[in-house]
């Protein structure tokens, strides 16, 4: 397969776009921009890749569907709610004259006025970025400290941690010992924003994801890793999916 991966055209799927990672023990399916993408090994044949996409079709053509109705549907408006366990998103007509964002705590209220209109795309656009711009400043103030406290009381040491708006990625670790973290972290239940920080923390040991990372993941989670994973795919890195919690699931 060449480094730099291939387009597989596929009459069902459209254009699978396949990418060697070199932590990749499997083939792994997230649809990204409308456009399904394959992450696969680096040994990987484009024979095996045909054979995982027609192994997994059923599958991969709901998750595609799923994509699609998000992307068509999306629209933040009166009715619109994100109700996380951290941090919740609400609309309010107001006696105000244009659209006003007001944060406290934990909570993030926009107040519109009557009669406002919230289908243009540039009013769509300035919402979904008032909500991550939240999102984002209470991710830091709420995971820096408590990944250090999990570091510590495994014996660990990372360089730095930081807070990204990353899509279909909950979170990474590199090399150097830098983790990022997705700020759509702040829409899961705190149990699975502690699973994803412990998962990225074992790869400082472990980049891979073989036996070892699990079984080391594992005894840091109390034995609850396959739990934890199966919860996780509930979820979805995409601020139209905060108020359903619904979604194909973010890779990590």
């Amino acid at each position: 397969m060449p480094q730099g991966g291939f387009i597989i055209p596929d009459r069902e799927l459209g254009e699978v776009l396949l990418r060697p990672n070199a932590r990749a023990m499997r083939f792994t399916f997230r649809v990204k921009e409308g456009q399904l993408v394959c992450s696969c090994p680096m040994g990987a044949s484009r024979q095996e890749a045909l054979s995982a996409l027609e192994q997994l079709k059923p599958r991969l053509l709901c998750m595609v569907e799923r994509a699609h109705e998000r992307t068509a549907t999306r629209l933040i408006e009166p009715g619109f709610r994100i109700d996380a366990e951290a941090f919740s998103f609400r609309m309010e007509e107001s006696r105000v004259s244009r659209l006003t964002m007001r944060q406290r705590k934990g909570e993030l209220v926009c107040h519109y006025p009557a009669g406002q209109d919230f289908s243009p795309e540039y009013v769509q656009k300035w919402l979904v970025l008032m909500i991550e711009e939240s999102l984002r400043e209470h991710a830091r103030v709420l995971f820096a400290p408590r990944l250090r406290a999990m570091a510590e009381a495994r014996g660990l040491s990372y360089k730095a941690v930081s807070i990204h708006k990353t899509k279909g990625r909950w979170g990474s670790c590199s090399t150097r010992g830098n983790i990022n973290l997705s700020l759509y972290l702040m829409l899961l239940p705190r149990h699975l924003q502690d699973y994803v920080m412990q998962h990225e923390l074992t790869h400082l040991v472990e980049m891979n994801h073989g036996p070892r990372f699990h079984a080391l993941l594992d005894k840091a989670l109390g034995g609850r890793t396959a739990q934890y994973e199966r919860e996780l795919k509930r979820y979805d890195t995409d601020v139209f999916s905060l108020g359903s919690n619904a979604g194909k699931g973010g890779e990590i």
